[in-house]
């Protein structure tokens, strides 16, 4: 697995995304349903773009974002007004944009010259946003105020610190890091960077994610010998694991209501997104495959959906 948050590469089919996630009703259990919908990262002929998509695989639409480049990596805001996300930007690197939540006015608001800038995470209060950037040279975490102000830098070290997020009361930041050499592993910090600590000690762990609780980190492990999802309580203790398919998996991410997990899986070279509830049980895709979905987010409980 490349550790650097530059995924942004060539792609494939608004109309030909549409049809090539066109739902094979076969594929889905319709014996319970799944509430809420996903924002994810797609594919069309013009590169990665963002997708929304019901949790129970139905009302797939583009969030149409006017960027020529690829887009990817979209985060809802708390109150679901706004969308971060990582775009190309003119220089050919990914920069952090924010924008309204049908994708309309999108500002730069983190731009790095010549350097990628990896998947945002917003902050409970809607007041921060977390991100890694290579921006000095080393991948590290940041934090940058919605309108572009406050940039701050959180991490100083020569390993790779990636994949931020935030617990429920926005006073902690988890994130991974291969610091000190070998595998990753999930690290925490106060939102200033103070009191800096590791969690796990499995098998290069990654992409962490605070249940709604803040009681339990899902995060992505190859203790078992492969990608797998795994919860842990939130001290990194008492970890089980979740997926045990030979299949690749990433990302996952907590539903509002703490009843299923969505993650990214590889079934052939390009992922599609499943759910799973956070003892294992009642593993079900939501996109149909043919084309590429990944890095769900889940959309905030009562917000409206992007128009």
């Amino acid at each position: 697995m490349r550790k650097t948050a530059r995924a942004a590469v060539p792609l494939v089919v608004v109309a030909g995304a549409l049809l090539l996630f066109v739902w094979p009703g076969f594929l889905f259990d319709r014996g319970e349903r799944v509430r809420g919908a996903l924002i994810f990262q797609g594919r069309d002929d013009t590169g990665y773009g963002i997708f929304t998509i019901d949790a129970d695989g139905r009302n797939l639409r583009p969030v149409g974002i006017p960027i020529k480049g690829s887009v990817g990596f979209p985060r809802y805001s708390p109150d679901g007004s706004r969308i971060a996300f990582v775009a190309e930007a003119a220089d050919g690197s990914e920069d952090l944009f924010v924008s309204e939540r049908d994708g309309a006015n999108p500002l730069s608001i983190a731009p790095s010259v010549d350097e990628p800038e990896g998947a945002p995470a917003w902050s409970p209060d809607g007041q921060l946003l977390a991100f890694s950037s290579r921006r000095d040279g080393n991948w590290e975490i940041y934090t940058v105020r919605p309108d572009g102000t406050g940039l701050t830098r959180l991490t100083n070290d020569e390993g790779f610190d990636g994949g931020p997020t935030w617990n429920p009361d926005g006073t902690a930041i988890a994130f991974s890091s291969d610091r000190g050499g070998g595998d990753s592993h999930i690290y925490v910090m106060g939102r200033d960077g103070s009191g800096l600590r590791r969690i796990t000690s499995g098998g290069d762990e990654s992409a962490p994610d605070w249940s709604p609780d803040g009681r339990r980190l899902a995060y992505v492990a190859f203790t078992a010998g492969n990608a797998d999802i795994w919860v842990a309580r939130a001290d990194g203790t008492h970890p089980h694991r979740l997926t045990t398919d030979a299949r690749f998996e990433y990302t996952p991410r907590w539903s509002p209501d703490g009843a299923w997990i969505a993650y990214e899986a590889y079934l052939s070279e390009a992922p599609d997104i499943f759910v799973v509830h956070p003892d294992g049980s009642g593993v079900r895709m939501v996109t149909p495959g043919g084309s590429y979905a990944g890095s769900p987010a889940w959309r905030p409980e009562g917000s409206r959906p992007a128009t």
